[in-house]
């Protein structure tokens, strides 16, 4: 939910902005063409998190594309597929993330502040509808059949709904008092303003984090009363004695909390200056305005909704060339069972930045597709299974979820949830032997292996994820490392290599964490993960690490993984 809701936000703040921009260049201000204007940004704003994504619009490729949402969208909203070392199961390089889930955290910051302004919103309108409740109406010639009602608890009228309060001295106005403040509240009713302010008082509330929904909110709500004083203008023809009225009511606040107060002390000085500044009413808009409003500002509302940036496109026949694999795909049908070596700490930079760069869909010939179903073998349990639905690729872990993959070129994938891309191994007849995984800096091959292997290796993994007890050794090896990390020399020797590589870099910060947790008082087994990873509990003196460890058949460590706590 987070994640749409950001890129609505960000996408309703380029509409305010360009709109903004362009009333400004044109120099509007009739406050009947602006509120028409701000009202279709509103809605607009409300219905983007619904609607965003269902159409694209491509545009030319430029550093201010709307391509960049998308990436926020898929990092804040989707999980990275599981690493996996070159020899074994799988491998989470991050092992000095903290324990804290950030996601999860900014989730319900965002949860937890905009409930409490919907409720402060909810709570404001019990309470004027309550004192509206406990008001005497008012039955007069001049009320014109209007639910108009008067309380002692109101200083200044406002508009509820289509109810108009009046403070309970009504009484003294004389005629012209009392018929520029009808005119301003009827105006209200007639254009429904109550019910426009509460929706943009709910866009603040959705999109709390944005400054632009804020200034949104008080323009609607000025501009609301800005043609009301245009209305009452009209009617009493004396704008001196309308300023008047307002600066009287305007020294005292009105006490409902959720209406349409005739004048706010926030605004009624800015007001009476534009009072007194005019000197004729502004025009009403006709149907002619309306469509020229309406012709500006809907396709500016839907390239906001479906704009994405879009790179000139790969030619089908043109492989990906990058500096992380020296601008080869890996095609030797003999490569997919030999490990690739071991990348230096440059080269997994290099590696890391090539893999998080945006990746571009090409189309390709979908009987390409054929080639690369079935199934890749992972270490000692895991499988990856290669699917396609019509003219889709789609893969799948053993144990995780299928996703969608797609094409860069003809043999290489990549996800949209991650950093990661799939190279096909293929034969001279363009048949998968074996395919090669690109994440987190490192390169690991997988041979192709039949049905029957992969079902083999399929029911191990569910035996090994039902049992109760750990893997035979990932206790001494997690207590060895543990104790190698605190005295400043881990033994990588006990590693796969690409565990090794991956790890090198951030020993430093291995250490810090381990220094401030104090000695190791003991290890507990908690479980074996969904990833068929052995999950333990170390206390220290000075808090706890959950701590994740996979073994290789071959007793080595694939996956290790320290996560902190209190």
């Amino acid at each position: 939910m987070l994640p749409i809701i950001v890129e609505a936000a960000i996408r309703s703040m380029v509409l305010v902005a360009a709109v903004w921009v362009g009333l400004t260049l044109l120099r509007i201000t009739n406050p009947h063409v602006l509120m028409s204007v701000w009202q279709l940004v509103l809605g607009t704003s409300l219905v983007m998190p619904f609607v965003v994504g269902w159409a694209t619009f491509p545009l030319p490729q430029t550093p201010m594309a709307f391509h960049g949402l998308h990436q926020i969208h898929q990092m804040l909203s989707s999980d990275p597929p599981v690493l996996l070392s070159p020899s074994a199961g799988p491998v989470l390089p991050e092992v000095g993330h903290s324990i804290i889930d950030w996601r999860a955290t900014c989730a319900s910051i965002y949860l937890v502040v905009a409930a409490f302004l919907l409720l402060r919103l909810l709570a404001g309108s019990a309470l004027t509808w309550k004192l509206a409740r406990s008001a005497l109406p008012v039955r007069e010639d001049w009320t014109a059949d209007l639910d108009v009602r008067a309380s002692a608890r109101i200083t200044v009228p406002v508009t509820f709904g289509s109810m108009i309060l009046l403070p309970a001295n009504y009484v003294g106005w004389d005629a012209t008092k009392r018929r520029a403040v009808m005119a301003h509240e009827c105006a209200h009713v007639s254009r429904r303003d109550f019910y426009i302010l509460l929706l943009a008082s709910i866009n603040r509330a959705i999109f709390w984090f944005s400054p632009l929904a804020w200034w949104l909110n008080s323009r609607i709500a000025y501009l609301a009363e800005a043609r009301s004083d245009a209305a009452a203008i009209a009617d009493i023809d004396d704008r001196v004695r309308y300023a008047e009225i307002l600066l009287a009511f305007g020294a005292t606040p009105s006490r409902a909390t959720m209406s349409l107060a005739m004048a706010g002390t926030t605004t009624v000085a800015r007001r009476v200056e534009h009072i007194l500044a005019e000197t004729i009413v502004p025009k009403m808009m006709t149907w002619k305005t309306w469509l020229a409003v309406l012709a500006c500002v809907l396709p500016l509302a839907a390239l906001t909704v479906g704009a994405v940036a879009q790179a000139p496109a790969q030619t089908q026949g043109s492989p990906a060339q990058t500096p992380a694999n020296n601008g080869s795909t890996a095609t030797h049908p003999d490569s997919s069972t030999k490990p690739l070596p071991t990348p230096d700490a440059e080269t997994l930079r290099q590696r890391q930045a090539e893999q998080k760069k945006p990746r571009h869909e090409i189309q390709i010939v979908p009987a390409i597709l054929d080639n690369y179903v079935g199934y890749y073998k992972f270490g000692a349990y895991r499988v990856m299974t290669v699917t396609r639905q019509d003219d889709h690729l789609f893969v799948q872990f053993t144990g995780q979820d299928v996703t969608q993959v797609y094409p860069e070129s003809p043999q290489k994938f990549f996800y949209k949830n991650a950093p990661t891309q799939i190279s096909f191994v293929t034969d001279a007849q363009g048949h998968a032997t074996g395919l090669v995984l690109h994440q987190g800096g490192l390169e690991r091959p997988a041979p192709r292996i039949d049905q029957a292997e992969a079902q083999k290796l399929q029911v191990s993994f569910a035996k090994r994820l039902k049992g109760e007890a750990p893997m035979p050794g990932s206790e001494a090896a997690l207590r060895g490392q543990i104790d190698a990390f605190e005295k400043g020399q881990p033994d990588f020797d006990a590693m796969t290599e690409g565990l090794a590589a991956v790890t090198r870099p951030q020993v430093p910060k291995i250490q810090r964490e381990f220094a401030l947790l104090g000695p190791v008082q003991s290890i507990s087994f908690m479980g074996v993960g969904i990833s068929g990873w052995d999950i333990y509990e170390a206390k220290f003196t000075n808090g706890i690490s959950i701590c994740r460890i996979l073994l290789t058949p071959d007793a080595k460590i694939g996956g290790l993984r320290f996560e902190w706590g209190p």
